[in-house]
């Protein structure tokens, strides 16, 4: 097979402080900014490995997004455009629900045959997955 690796996803931020937090805070990942690019961003890391890459939104394509936003708030769920949603393998189930409540981050569970799930959003409504082994369960 030619792919070798997952390398990262982009999210176009409403307020990237907000999302900086969010990634930082609430799910304890890695940020640094971005000085690569003219636009302010951040990368989000695991170790070494980047896996999430923010940059603020201009006023302009906040005005394109603002007109595609679905007007009533269940489509608003389906709001991220093609990206429905990303999952990260992570452990320490007791401390993960401790960060989210503690950064303010609503989130939900469930038990499936293979994994135990968090799921919430990002501040710019991408919907995350975080899976824990069933043993956690224990």
């Amino acid at each position: 097979m030619a792919i070798e690796a997952f390398d990262h996803y982009t999210v176009r931020c409403r307020d990237l402080q907000a999302s900086w937090r969010f990634y930082e805070q609430a799910l304890g990942l890695d940020c640094r900014p971005r000085l690569d690019r003219p636009i302010p961003g951040a990368v989000v890391s695991i170790g070494e490995r980047e896996v999430v890459h923010l940059f603020q939104a201009s006023p302009e394509q906040e005005a394109v997004l603002a007109r595609l936003e679905p007007p009533d708030a269940e489509a608003a769920e389906w709001r991220t455009g093609r990206l429905h949603h990303v999952e990260f393998w992570a452990k320490d189930l007791p401390g993960m629900r401790a960060r989210l409540q503690a950064a303010g981050a609503a989130f939900s569970e469930r038990t499936l045959p293979d994994k135990h799930q968090i799921s919430t959003r990002d501040p710019d409504g991408v919907a995350v997955g975080l899976n824990f082994p069933l043993a956690e369960l224990a």
